[in-house]
């Protein structure tokens, strides 16, 4: 297995790199939502036949895919290392450090839009009436009516928001509650497979629980594929051809650029009534499952997918992930508005726009990721000082 092979440490470069990489396109994805609905075709009010919306490069543009790619590499990496080496002490230390890992560099953003807002630096509003987006105006549909802020509530929120779900401050915190209970889950399946199910019927047990799991809730139902996945490659070490891998990563692509079932994909259309309010769910996780194994099972590929650069865009995959969207409502739409009242085309607005879109996100990610990589380091050592101490009184 390459990975095994080439990462004793099992930092799975390649597949960071792939977050990173799902971290963008979901910054396009926004940025095409809050300046040119009309191109992506995602609100349904502002479509129209020239629409990028099911087309199969869509992937490119599909921020919805890249949430449940980010779910179903979690569900993948975050038990890799126990199933590789069936360490208890690492799986109990990976559980106990998950929340405050997440929970500070979360925390910064919400605080620092509560200082954006409280110093008057969203434009949102007066941006989203030239480019007529209606996600744009509603402070990237995270406005909630009668919204103040406040800087406790702000800190509160980047806390708590794991717990419930509240993202005011910060709509990309959406999916922390997913992905905070989602970990949960693969911890918890990690136990059942290793210790109950001792690796048998592995096929059995992932129909059951992944039918279980997306009847339940859609957004649990990747981390549940890609456990299974990771489990599945740790124990059985394939290698297929560099053509299947490639291959399977177009296919896999093309599930990800699913959105709605028309042009390429009015096939979709013919889905069981059962499973059609589960499409997008069951086919963005296929096609993450297939990238995923198709670079863990092929080492040339791997190992092109190793190299520095691509380290450097997983290290700020979640700082850019978490800062884009402010952004995007301060920055990129104060230049948007400033570009357009002083006549400046639409065309080239939207090329600088984008520039300053990328960069600054980059640049803000950039000192974020060195404190989260700073941040990290303190979790592990407190985490096994509590690990110590518990072996020491039992």
């Amino acid at each position: 297995m390459p990975a095994e092979a080439e990462h004793g440490n099992n930092r799975l470069i390649p597949l960071e790199a792939y977050r990173g990489i799902a971290a963008f396109i979901v910054l396009i994805h926004h940025f095409f939502l809050g300046f040119s609905p009309y191109t992506t075709g995602l609100l349904e009010q502002l479509r129209n036949k020239d629409s990028f919306i099911g087309q199969p490069f869509f992937a490119l543009f599909n921020g919805t895919a890249a949430v449940g790619f980010f779910f179903t590499l979690s569900g993948f990496v975050l038990c890799w290392s126990y199933f590789n080496h069936e360490n208890p002490q690492k799986l109990l230390l990976a559980f106990i450090k998950r929340f405050p890992r997440l929970a500070a560099t979360v925390t910064i953003t919400t605080v620092g839009s509560y200082f954006l807002f409280r110093l008057n630096l969203y434009y949102f509003h007066e941006a989203s009436k030239i480019s007529l987006s209606p996600w744009l105006d509603a402070f990237a549909n995270g406005l909630t009516p009668g919204f103040e802020p406040s800087f406790i509530d702000s800190i509160v929120q980047g806390v708590t928001t794991f717990f419930t779900g509240e993202y005011s401050y910060n709509n990309n915190l959406w999916t922390m509650k997913a992905e905070f209970f989602g970990s949960i889950i693969v911890y918890m399946l990690t136990c059942f497979i290793a210790l109950i199910l001792g690796y048998r019927f592995l096929f059995y047990a992932l129909m059951t629980t992944s039918i279980s799991a997306l009847f339940y809730n859609d957004l649990i139902f990747p981390f549940v594929v890609g456990t299974f996945l990771s489990c599945y490659l740790a124990k059985n070490k394939k290698e297929i051809s560099f053509k299947a891998s490639i291959t399977l990563i177009i296919f896999g692509l093309f599930m990800l650029g699913y959105m709605i079932p028309e042009k390429s994909y009015a096939w979709v259309s013919h889905t069981p009534d059962i499973l059609k309010a589960h499409t997008k769910t069951l086919l963005h996780t296929l096609g993450s499952a297939c990238i995923i194994f198709a670079t863990m099972t092929n080492r040339k590929l791997f190992m092109r997918l190793n190299g520095s650069s691509l380290r450097f865009i997983g290290k700020i995959s979640f700082p850019l992930y978490l800062v884009h969207t402010l952004i995007i409502c301060s920055l990129s739409s104060y230049v948007y508005l400033t570009l357009a009242n002083h006549g400046i085309g639409n065309l080239p607005n939207l090329i600088t726009v984008f520039i300053v879109t990328a960069v600054t996100s980059i640049a803000l990610a950039l000192p974020l990721s060195r404190f989260d990589d700073w941040w990290v380091k303190q979790v592990n050592s407190v985490a096994r000082r509590i690990l110590a101490e518990k072996k020491v009184i039992y």
